[in-house]
């Protein structure tokens, strides 16, 4: 079974989609649905690690050993998320797909005095390549609205650490209680966002009379 946070759901289906194999949870509250869900996956192998600065360069290795595929690592809200900022320094120089996923606290306990709170979508700052916080998907007027725009923040995220420069991502998972309510039999089929490459026969290129190459019958989009 699976949570019953929409979110989480919508995060973990396109993890699946877009080929993540492994994941290094650490423990946590506030991260709990998603390190459940992780571990419900069946294509998805879960190692957990107690420290988040060492399950940080255990998912680089992970990476490494399976030829820089891209390996999550989850860590819960707080201080926690900055425990991986010297392995998510160490990917961006080496090009390594390591995605960062934190649960946070709703937004309007940001800046609170709330335990285990800080500002956390740019806590990483230049050293990912992408960041992005996802909405909290709830039951109204705005549902759909939501549930597609956290979709297209997941496949943007991701894209992005597995593009033709690889490198890490932050993907920060604001999570409202309760944490524990896992109810849902299976994950939604998400809509999944893939670039195309368009390389040009270079010999047929240099060999195109000027004005045609001005005006191609043959557009890439």
């Amino acid at each position: 079974m699976y949570s019953n946070k929409e979110n989480v759901n919508i995060l973990t289906s396109l993890l699946v989609a877009h080929g993540v194999r492994h994941a290094v949870v650490c423990p946590g509250s506030r991260n709990a649905a998603i390190v459940h869900n992780l571990n419900e996956c069946e294509d998805i192998t879960c190692y957990p690690v107690t420290d988040e600065r060492s399950a940080g360069f255990q998912a680089l290795g992970l990476s490494m050993a399976e030829g820089y595929q891209p390996v999550v690592v989850c860590v819960t809200s707080g201080s926690a998320l900055l425990n991986l900022y010297p392995a998510v320094a160490e990917a961006y120089y080496q090009q390594i797909p390591l995605i960062v996923i934190s649960a946070d606290r709703p937004a309007q306990w940001i800046n609170q005095l709330d335990g285990q709170t800080l500002p956390q979508p740019d806590a990483l700052g230049q050293m990912v390549r992408k960041a992005v916080s996802l909405p909290e998907v709830f039951e109204g007027e705005q549902q759909e609205e939501m549930h597609w725009y956290c979709n297209r923040l997941v496949n943007e995220a991701l894209l992005k650490s597995m593009g033709r420069v690889k490198g890490p991502v932050h993907i920060n998972v604001p999570i409202s209680e309760p944490f524990y309510s896992f109810t849902k039999e299976a994950l939604p089929v998400e809509r999944k966002i893939e670039v195309a490459y368009c390389r040009a026969n270079i010999d047929t290129f240099e060999e195109t009379p000027f004005e045609c190459v001005l005006k191609p019958n043959v557009h890439c989009w």
